[in-house]
């Protein structure tokens, strides 16, 4: 039976993948989540829609190392092995804000930081054709762009900057790239991808329901950044699972299976480099 973790699966793009993937119940679907009376209830719906018992529930807040190591200490005791893992949790700095209680910026902590650390120890694991997707945001470029003011800034000087969110995804894109790097180079048989699912006004991150006038703003104003919960979760599913994407690495997937290239910063290598570093620096990993 394969594993797949889909962090931040109760609800919205998360949870509509884990559906569509729960249909093969040859896998078994690990919804890792923060909230365990809505991940218990997603479970519930899941099997309920699939007819596959091998759902399982698993606390994990990505804001908080500690609750990532709990959580990958956990895992390996209980399963051992990863198949896939959909780096898919975020929050939104419209509705949260300030620093975590480990001290980091919290949208940085969420959305990316937790996903770093979260992969780096489950890798040693990941079985032969592995899959490793982050979900990012074509908000990782954002109308008038965004510059590169270092990890340090994004990590503790942030707070207060409205493009907290795009750094963020921002980052999710570097690490997709330097990890397809290191991946090659090591010869491992893991994959690692991006995926944009686009501007997605009826899930909870846009508030909690269909807001039909902010939707349609979007949808005529800037359509190569809408996109629909239902075929952008059949596509991250897709890339999941099916047997077409084994050997796709270090793409970026945008609003459905095809690729295409992010944005021009998003290449840029010395500021994957610095990221990288200072991240390992932040999760308290030696570099090998």
């Amino acid at each position: 039976m394969k594993n797949v973790i889909i962090t931040g699966a109760n609800s919205g793009l998360g949870f509509e993948t884990a559906k569509k993937i729960a249909k093969n119940k040859d896998y078994r679907l690990i919804l890792a989540c923060r909230n365990d009376v809505k991940a218990a209830q997603a479970k519930a719906n899941i099997i309920d829609a699939t007819g596959n018992d091998n759902i399982v529930t698993m606390k994990l807040d990505t804001s908080l190392l500690s609750s990532v190591r709990a959580f990958a200490d956990n895992y390996i005791k209980e399963y051992g092995t990863v198949d896939v893992l959909i780096n898919n949790a975020g929050i939104s700095p419209m509705r949260e804000s300030g620093t975590t209680a480990e001290g980091f910026e919290v949208v940085f902590a969420t959305n990316y930081l937790g996903h770093f650390l979260l992969t780096q120890l489950l890798l040693s694991r990941f079985s032969h054709g592995g899959r490793i997707i982050n979900v990012t945001s074509d908000m990782h470029n954002p109308p008038g762009g965004i510059k590169w003011n270092g990890a340090e800034y994004l990590a503790h000087e942030a707070l207060n900057d409205r493009q907290r969110y795009a750094y963020s995804k921002l980052c999710l894109i570097y690490f997709t790239h330097k990890l397809d790097e290191i991946l090659k180079s090591q010869e491992m048989a893991v994959t690692v991808n991006s995926f944009n699912p686009g501007f997605m006004a009826a899930t909870n991150f846009s508030g909690g329901h269909a807001d039909k006038a902010r939707s349609l703003v979007v949808k005529t104003t800037m359509p190569d950044r809408y996109g629909e919960l239902e075929s952008s979760s059949d596509a991250l599913a897709q890339i999941a699972a099916d047997d077409r994407f084994a050997e796709v690495s270090g793409a970026y997937f945008d609003r459905s299976i095809n690729t295409k290239r992010s944005s021009e910063l998003s290449y840029n290598k010395e500021n994957q480099e610095e990221l990288w570093a200072k991240s390992l620096e932040f999760c308290g990993i030696e570099e090998n």
